[in-house]
C-alpha cells in the first residue's frame, strides 16, 4: 500500500506477459529498426521483474532487472550485449560518414553494465569494448588493422546520455595506404556532458618518427577538429610520397615542428599556424623531380666576352658558363643536394606581408668539383595554404653560383 496526501492507494500489481516493438535509433535511417521483446513476471519481493531482448541486425542484447511499481525505483543489469560492427557500419556509414561509403569494418563490440532506476529513470555505468577490429577501404587502398577501443561511461536520464568515468582508449596497430604507413596509434580521451571529446593524449609513429597531439577538445555534434600536432623526427623520404607534386623525387632526413590542423564538415581539412625545420643531428639530402629550365632558364649557357656587334668573332670566343652544366644536372634530378636549411612557416591568416606560407630551402650539390656552391629556393605563398604542401619548387627562387 502507498500513502499519498492522506489517501491510501493500492500499489499496482506485478504482471506476467510480454510486449514487442521496434526501436528506431536514427530518424535518418527509417529502415534500420531493431525488434525488441520485453518479458514481464512478478519478482520474488513483490516487485515487477523484466527482461528486454534485442536479437537482430547484428545486435544481441539482453537486459534484466526489476522495479517497484509504486515508486518506480529498481535496478538493471546488462546480461549480454554484442554488436556486429560490420552490420552497423554498413548501415550507418553511407548516411553519417559519406566519405567512408564502401569501407568495411570488422569486429564485435561488447557492453557490460549495471545500474539503478529512480522514479523510472535509468542511471548507472556501462563499459564498451572493441577488440581485434579493422576498418578498410579496398577501392581507396587504405586500412586500419588491430583496432581496439575501451571506455567506461556513466549513464543518466531518459536519453541515456553518456559521460566518461574512465578515459576512452583507442589504439590502432597498423595504418596502411597507397602513399604512407603508420603504426601504434593511441588516443586517450574523455567524453563530457557537452558531447565533446577531451583528448588528453594522442600519438602515432610515422615515417620513422612520432607525431603527438596537444590536449584539445573535439565537439562531436557537429564534429569539429582543431588541434596542434607536435612533429618529431618524421622522415622526409615518406613525406615525398605523401605529396607527389612537391617537386622532390627523393629526400632523406628528418624534420621537427608544430602544425595546427583543422577539420569540419563544412570547410573540410585545413592547415593552421605552423613551423617545420630540419633536425641537425642527421644529414638531409634531396633530389629534384626533373624540371628542365627551372634553373637554366634564368642563366645564360654562354658568357659573352665580346660585344655582339663583332658577329661570328663574338660567338667563337664566348666560353660556356661553368655553372650551367651543374645547374642542368640539378634541375634534371641527376645530382643530389645536401640541404643546409629547410624552414616552413605557415600563417593562414597572413603575416605582416600578407603571406599565408613561406618556405626557404638552402642546399649545396654533393657532386665533387661542382661550380654551383649553393642553391636557395625562396617560396612565398599568398592565398590557399594548400599550395605550400607542394613546397612550390616550381615557383620563385633565387640562385647563388660561385
Amino acid at each position: 500500500m502507498v500513502a499519498c496526501r492522506g489517501l491510501v492507494v493500492a500499489a499496482l500489481p506485478a504482471v506476467e506477459g510480454g510486449l514487442t516493438g521496434e526501436l528506431k535509433l536514427f530518424p535518418q535511417l527509417p529502415d534500420f529498426a531493431l525488434p525488441w521483446k520485453i518479458t514481464l513476471k512478478p519478482a520474488a519481493d513483490g516487485g515487477q521483474a523484466f527482461a528486454l531482448v534485442v536479437d537482430a541486425a547484428g545486435t544481441r542484447l539482453q537486459v534484466e532487472g526489476q522495479v517497484d511499481l509504486a515508486t518506480g525505483d529498481g535496478s538493471w543489469k546488462i546480461e549480454e550485449a554484442q554488436v556486429d560492427v560490420a552490420a552497423w557500419f554498413a548501415a550507418c556509414a553511407p548516411k553519417f560518414a559519406p566519405a567512408l561509403a564502401g569501407a568495411v569494418a570488422q569486429g564485435t563490440v561488447t557492453l557490460t553494465g549495471t545500474g539503478t532506476l529512480k522514479k523510472g529513470q535509468p542511471a548507472g555505468r556501462i563499459k564498451i569494448e572493441w577488440h581485434d577490429g579493422s576498418l578498410r577501404q579496398e577501392a581507396q587502398g587504405w586500412a586500419l588493422d588491430r583496432l581496439a577501443l575501451q571506455g567506461e561511461f556513466a549513464v543518466d536520464g531518459p536519453a541515456m546520455s553518456l559521460v566518461s568515468t574512465n578515459p576512452l582508449e583507442v589504439t590502432i596497430g597498423l595504418v596502411t595506404s597507397s602513399r604512407f604507413g603508420a603504426r601504434n596509434v593511441s588516443i586517450n580521451a574523455l567524453l563530457n556532458e557537452r558531447r565533446a571529446l577531451l583528448v588528453t593524449a594522442a600519438r602515432v609513429e610515422i615515417a620513422g618518427g612520432e607525431v603527438t597531439v596537444e590536449p584539445c577538445e573535439i565537439p562531436l555534434s557537429p564534429l569539429v577538429v582543431n588541434a596542434n600536432l607536435q612533429v618529431s623526427r618524421v622522415g622526409l623520404q615518406d613525406i615525398v610520397f605523401l605529396v607527389p607534386t612537391a617537386g622532390l623525387a627523393e629526400a632523406r632526413g628528418r624534420i621537427d615542428g608544430v602544425v595546427q590542423v583543422k577539420w569540419s564538415g563544412e570547410a573540410g581539412f585545413q592547415l593552421g599556424l605552423g613551423h617545420l625545420a630540419l633536425r641537425a643531428d642527421e644529414p638531409t639530402v634531396v633530389r629534384l623531380t626533373a624540371a628542365p629550365g627551372i634553373l637554366t632558364g634564368h642563366v645564360p649557357q654562354y658568357i659573352d666576352l665580346l660585344p655582339s656587334w663583332l658577329g661570328p668573332l663574338a660567338r667563337w670566343v664566348r666560353p660556356e658558363n661553368p655553372a650551367y652544366g651543374n645547374m642542368r644536372s640539378i634541375e634534371l634530378g641527376q645530382s643530389e643536394l645536401q640541404v643546409k636549411t629547410l624552414e616552413v612557416q605557415l600563417t593562414p591568416e597572413g603575416d605582416d606581408r600578407g603571406r599565408s606560407a613561406t618556405v626557404r630551402l638552402v642546399a649545396q650539390p654533393t657532386q665533387p668539383g661542382s661550380t654551383v656552391k649553393e642553391v636557395t629556393f625562396d617560396v612565398n605563398v599568398a592565398g590557399p595554404i594548400a599550395a605550400v604542401v607542394k613546397l612550390g619548387l616550381e615557383r620563385g627562387f633565387t640562385l647563388d653560383a660561385h
